[in-house]
């Protein structure tokens, strides 16, 4: 029963398909195609039938997809569309037994579809539903078909040229198959083919070996080349109309044209040079066109071999006059421009390991880069000035800031100023950006360290910036150099001082982070010497450019002061004075126009050189002071302090007596030996450190006018750093009775403090020569005054004969302090004469001249600075005639040199014979 049933059902099915087709309706479409898909299945003999119904349902699908208005507006074209839907399910899973049918029969509607559909863009035909279900249902049958029938549908698709969208598509299931086919039609067809077949990834690789593939094919040297070596021209013109086939030609390409493929190349050309056909579309335009649009890394290669051939330097000149003209036009999109941004790293290091032609040529393309691409033009500076090695490079970064400033603005432009200021905010950005990073570098690992394979020459990251600057620093005060008459690097050297001083801060701190196998492992100074260099260079007094900031001249200062100490310990004596006297001029020319930079100046050296750095001076802690004076005790055998008093009697025990509390010696330690040269045992390198101090301290001030305000700004400051307190600090001298009984601790720790320290008592020398800055320290001489009065006494009632180290050391400390008051011009005619006089005095007649002469003269007659006049040179100083001092004060200097007339009496007539006559 079941054969006839069927038969009978297949009859059904068959008339009612036919009946249904004839009186074909979007209302029955659905019924139909269902007929149609069972008939498919059960009886071939009406397979064409079928598939021609099929091919109808297709074509009013694609019409109703196409048509939005009507597709919107008629619900009846649902019904193709689901039709559309079940045959493209059906006839995708039919299996391998009929893809020879299926997929033939897609390829055909599709071209069918194409070519009726022709006005239609390929996009919009694409997109539809129905076609893309058509390719689909193609491309899962494809892949079942075995390489020959492939090979023949793909044959098939590509004969049409209305549907190379179509080979695009169907071809990324087979593109190893599809792009060598496509490379076989003509430049058009293959452009199209291969655009859309390059929208797919996985297939770009295939494009790209079928390409390479069809050129090797024809520069091969075999019999049959001649009319293969066409595909050169064939494929220049298929890559002037398809940026894909250029991008796949241009990819990698130092391996696909090494030297030995030009060379045949160029032999190529040459032999059908003038041959016509093919070859007289290709030109030197055609090329230039061609390279405008490619990779930089074509760039690249052209200039290697424009080196050694004259056709690629030609074809070099040619591109690089195109590219500056096309630059005009900002609108303009240059694809081998942005390729060079992308490839800026590259382009930057081959700029500094080519040859002449390279650098050039890549200086003209970076200044097209630079103008378009601020960003780039910051991070060029900042390459060129952390990786320049030589001239050459440095003159290429001029040219590059230069021609990026000047390229396209017109001399009467009226944003010339606009931009050229814009411009120089963008170098000084480089300036500080190559200034941090190359700080940055000297931090990081480094190779060579690791394999213990330093350069001799090795010097920090920041010392070649370093020298940099400083070589276009010396080319913009040449003057000789056009391009840097405005001054570019100067000035944004000058806007980043803040930035520089902080590195040179950093650089000359001890206790800074090292780290291991880094270029910060190098010796910290000649990064230092670099560093100071180019603050040397740069204008700081606001005559070029604007002054600095307070903040920027604090932290300049702070950091010359730390430069010049750290000079102070350096070996090679030729350095350390090189570095000495840059520091100096740094600080002249901070503090020439800056009273504040005087002032901060002034107190860092001083205060550095005291508590800091008072180990580069010769200067004695008190816990050393403490410790040789009772090694020296225990040494000598020498009894206690208390011992000694003991033998004064019972007086050294009453309460309120001096000689039991300031008995020449310490409590605990015994007697006091010392030698009394004081500075007899610093060796000269401390002493001329001494003076190297003394001389930065001097820098601080210039002119007469800046002389004496900084001498009176070191006159208090030492007053304030010696000083325990701020009482009694003031010009008057009191009575000697005062300073007994009230002061004398406070008058013996200044002391103590001055004796150790020698810095303090060069200072204290350098302002009694800068008048009147001395009278300001008038606490300070008082307090040495006190201690010596007060100690030669206490000596006269323990050691009254004997000529002990303690009254050979007060005689110096009397000496230093006469010579310190009458440099300072404190001590008029004939009391000056008491350093002359001094060391011949007994300790008695010491305490005598002290007293009388010195002490009582400055308590009466306050030294003040009211006492000095100023000249017209501007030079402050006492008028010997209008001070001379009553016979009260120097009675007993005569007296002592009546008494010993033998062996002073050379004195006397220099002291008191013209005071006698101008008397009478």
């Amino acid at each position: 029963m079941n054969p006839p049933n069927k038969s009978t059902a297949l009859s059904a099915d068959l008339n009612n398909f036919i009946y249904g087709v004839a009186k074909r309706s979007p209302q029955n479409a659905p019924e139909l195609t269902k007929i149609g898909l069972t008939l498919l299945k059960n009886f071939p003999a009406a397979r064409d039938a079928v598939l021609e119904y099929f091919a109808m349902v297709f074509h009013d699908a694609v019409n109703a997809s196409i048509n939005q208005i009507e597709y919107a507006a008629d619900v009846s074209t649902h019904s193709s569309l689901e039709c559309v839907n079940m045959i493209g399910a059906e006839l995708g899973g039919l299996g391998q037994s009929w893809a020879p049918f299926i997929a033939p029969w897609c390829i055909n509607l599709i071209m069918d579809i194409a070519t009726k559909k022709s006005n239609v863009p390929n996009t919009t035909l694409q997109s539809t539903d129905p076609v893309r279900v058509l390719l689909d249902v193609t491309t899962q049958n494809l892949t079942l078909l075995n390489p020959e029938e492939r090979a023949k549908c793909i044959d098939m698709m590509l004969g049409s040229w209305a549907c190379s969208w179509a080979v695009g598509w169907v071809g990324r299931a087979e593109p190893a198959l599809v792009a060598p086919r496509a490379l076989a039609l003509g430049a058009d067809a293959a452009r199209a083919v291969l655009a859309h077949l390059a929208g797919h990834a996985p297939a770009r690789p295939h494009i790209r070996a079928a390409l390479l593939q069809l050129f090797h094919e024809g520069i091969e040297e075999d019999s049959r080349s001649e009319k293969k070596r066409e595909v050169i021209p064939y494929l220049l013109n298929l890559a002037s109309r398809s940026d894909v086939v250029l991008k796949a030609l241009t990819q990698d390409i130092e391996e696909t044209l090494t030297d030995e493929v030009v060379e045949r190349v160029r032999a190529i050309c040459a032999a059908s040079r003038g041959a016509g056909g093919a070859w007289e579309g290709v030109g030197p335009a055609q090329l230039v066109a061609l390279l405008a649009r490619s990779h930089a890394r074509c760039l690249l290669l052209l200039l290697r071999h424009a080196h050694s051939d004259r056709t690629c330097r030609q074809l070099l000149e040619y591109l690089l006059q195109k590219l500056e003209y096309e630059s005009l036009f900002p609108d303009k999109t240059i694809p081998l421009l942005n390729s060079v941004a992308e490839e800026i790293d590259l382009i930057r290091e081959k700029m500094l390991t080519g040859n002449q032609l390279e650098q050039y040529s890549l200086a003209r393309i970076l200044i097209l880069v630079c103008n378009n691409l601020p960003s780039e033009f910051v991070n060029t500076i900042s390459y060129f000035l952390q990786y320049s090695r030589n001239d050459t490079t440095l003159a290429l970064l001029v040219r590059i800031v230069s021609g990026t400033i000047s390229m396209h603005i017109p001399n009467d432009s009226t944003d010339i100023n606009m931009d050229t200021e814009r411009y120089q905010n963008l170098i000084k950005t480089g300036v500080e950006y190559a200034l941090r990073d190359a700080m940055i570098s000297d931090t990081q690992i480094k190779r060579i360290f690791i394999e213990d394979n330093v350069p001799k020459d090795q010097k920090t990251y920041l010392h070649y910036y370093c020298l940099n600057i400083i070589k276009l620093l010396r080319w913009e005060n040449s003057n000789q150099v056009s391009h840097l008459r405005s001054r570019p690097f100067g000035r944004a050297v000058e806007a980043s001082l803040y930035a520089v001083g902080g590195a040179l801060q950093q650089y000359a701190g001890l206790l800074r982070p090292r780290p291991p196998a880094t270029c910060a492992a190098l010796p910290d100074m000649p990064t230092c010497h670099a560093l100071a260099h180019v603050l040397d260079r740069v204008d700081m007094s606001g005559t070029k450019a604007p002054q600095p900031s307070v903040e920027v001249i604090l932290k300049v200062v702070q950091a010359t002061v730390k430069y010049f100490f750290r000079c102070l310990h350096e070996k090679d004596i030729m350095d350390k004075l090189r570095g000495v006297q840059t520091a100096c001029r740094l600080l002249r020319k901070l503090c020439l126009h800056s009273k504040l930079a005087r002032a901060i100046a002034l107190r860092e050296l001083l205060e550095t050189a005291m508590f800091r750095e008072e180990h580069a001076f010769g200067s004695r802690t008190s816990a050393t002071t403490s410790t040789s004076i009772s090694a020296s005790a225990r040494d000598s055998g020498d009894d206690l302090l208390i011992y000694l008093n003991q033998k004064h009697g019972p007086i050294t025990q009453l309460t309120q007596s001096h000689t039991s509390v300031f008995h020449a010696g310490i409590i605990g330690k015994g007697v006091r030996k010392q030698n009394g040269g004081g500075n007899d045992g610093i060796p000269p390198i401390l002493s001329t450190n001494n003076e190297l101090l003394m001389g930065a301290l001097m820098s601080c001030m210039d002119g007469n006018s800046g002389v004496v305000e900084g001498a009176t700004s070191l006159s208090l400051l030492l007053v304030e750093l010696v000083s325990p307190d701020v009482m009694y600090n003031g010009l008057p001298w009191p009575d000697e009775d005062f300073t007994k009984q009230v002061s004398i601790e406070r008058e013996l720790y200044m002391r103590a403090v001055l004796e150790g320290c020698s810095v303090s008592r060069a200072a204290l020398r350098r302002a009694a020569s800068a008048r009147p800055a001395l009278c300001l320290a008038s606490a300070l001489l008082r307090a040495v005054a006190a201690t010596l009065l007060h100690r030669l006494r206490a000596h006269l009632a323990t050691d009254r004969h004997s000529q002990s180290p303690e009254l050979a050391r007060e005689r110096v400390a009397l000496s230093e302090l006469l010579a310190t008051m009458t440099l300072g011009q404190l001590l008029p005619h004939p009391l000056c004469h008491m350093l002359e006089l001094a060391p011949e005095l007994t300790a008695s007649e010491t305490v005598q001249v002290l007293r009388d002469c010195l002490w009582n003269y400055t308590r009466d007659h306050v030294p003040s600075p009211a006492l000095f006049t100023c000249d017209s040179t501007g030079l402050h100083w006492r008028d010997p005639s209008t001070c001379k001092p009553p016979a009260t004060y120097t009675d007993t200097l005569r007296l002592i040199i009546q008494k010993r007339i033998s062996t002073l009496g050379h004195l006397y007539p220099i002291m008191f014979l013209n005071l006698e006559k101008e008397v009478q």
